[in-house]
Parts: structure tokens; C-alpha cells; sequence
């Protein structure tokens, strides 16, 4: 595809305060909801959502978050510059969705608050939790194996961007699953954390005890 179903970005790109055209809707305890005319927002189900995974990941996420709900991708591409079903400010408490309620981007939220281990492991880390490891209803382990086995891990990893979000999402999604699975979600929570961008082989290689060709290794072996 063409464009991106979640992404997290440099707070730089992002608005301060509410953006022209929109209207609060409904606020709780970490959110204000925006949107304009009728769009529907799930507040509560969001605030739910926020509680368990600041729980999951051991992260809070300090004020209140901004939710912009657009009605089509090309909305949302007018307002933040991505065409996409969801595009998360991290740093600046943004999320800007077309879907009244958006588990992927929640996670993005969380977790863009711990690190910056690079866009592999951000859209990894909100498929395997916010899709529920799974890609347009299908598990992200079956949809992985043909990319695992023709490609080097970390040309993988360095090359997300590059991919066809229909290899590099459920690829990111199956690998973080696997470690959430083999090392536990508060391990992954730690790797995050260890994180600035520009040291992720480091921080990965001195978390989990292996280099991340190794791990892909690992990982492509076992699907």
C-alpha cells in the first residue's frame, strides 16, 4: 500500500492545541476529544484502553492527550501531511485517527513515551498489541514467513520504511510478538527504553543477550 496505517513521528511536525475546524466533543481523565461535524468518539472505551496499556508497558502518559477524529484518510493527510488511518505525536500528546476508537494508535501514544528504538519496532510493538498480532484479520506469524526467509534481519529492520506495508507491518508485528512472548512484554518495555534513536543494535544486542541477526535468525526459524 501506499500509505501508512500508524506511524509515530517528531513532535516537531506536530500542532499546539486545537486544530482549526475541530470541536471538543468529550473529554476523561487522559483525553480530549476532537472532531468535526457528527463523527462518533468512543471516549470511554479509548480511557479504558489508555489504563491498561500504561499498566502493560509500566509507562504513564503525563496531561491530557489531544484525539483528532477525521472522517477519511485524505483528511487526516491534509491535517498532519501523512496519508494514513491514524498518525500518533507522541511527544506532543497527538493522536489524529479516522476511526472513533484506535487501539494501534493508543500504543503508539504509550510507547513513543519510553524510547525511540526506530519505526520497526514502534509499528511492531502497536500490532502486536493495539492489531492484536494480527494484519487485515490474519496472523502476523503466517504472513511474516516468506520475508523471513528471503531477506538479512536487519536489512529488514533498516528498510521498513522502504517495504510494502503489507510485508513490513505484519514482519515488525510477528517480531515484537515473539519477543513479548519468549522475554516477556516488561523486557520489551526495558529495550524501549534503552533507546535514542541512534543506538537500537546496542541497546537490543545488551536487553536480550543476542545481536538482532541473530534474533531475526531465531525468529524466522521458529515460523
Amino acid at each position: 500500500m501506499a500509505w501508512l496505517v500508524g506511524a509515530t513521528v517528531a513532535a516537531a511536525n506536530a500542532q499546539a492545541g486545537p486544530l482549526p475546524g475541530f470541536a471538543l466533543k468529550a473529554q476523561t481523565e487522559h483525553f480530549s476529544f476532537y472532531s468535526r461535524g457528527n463523527q462518533k468518539i468512543d471516549a470511554a472505551k479509548s480511557e479504558r484502553y489508555l489504563s491498561q496499556i500504561q499498566s502493560l508497558l509500566g509507562q504513564r502518559v503525563s496531561g491530557r492527550a489531544e484525539y483528532y477524529r477525521y472522517e477519511t484518510p485524505q483528511e487526516l493527510a491534509a491535517g498532519t501531511g501523512t496519508y494514513a488511518e491514524g498518525v500518533t505525536f507522541a511527544r506532543a500528546g497527538q493522536i489524529h485517527s479516522t476511526q472513533d476508537f484506535h487501539a494501534h494508535e493508543i500504543v503508539h501514544l504509550v510507547a513513543g513515551q519510553m524510547g525511540n528504538p526506530g519505526a520497526f519496532f514502534h509499528e511492531g510493538l502497536a500490532v502486536a498489541l493495539g492489531n492484536g498480532g494480527r494484519w487485515h484479520g490474519k496472523d502476523v506469524h503466517k504472513l511474516a514467513r516468506e520475508a523471513a526467509r528471503g531477506s538479512r534481519f536487519t536489512a529488514l529492520v533498516a528498510g521498513f520504511a522502504r517495504l510494502d506495508a503489507d510485508t513490513a507491518y505484519p514482519v515488525a508485528g510477528s517480531f515484537v510478538a515473539s519477543l513479548i512472548e519468549r522475554h516477556g512484554i516488561a523486557k520489551v518495555s526495558e529495550f524501549f527504553r534503552a533507546c535514542s534513536g541512534a543506538n537500537t543494535a546496542d541497546a537490543f544486542a545488551r536487553t536480550f543477550g543476542r545481536t538482532l541477526d541473530q534474533a531475526g535468525e531465531a525468529w524466522g526459524a521458529s515460523l
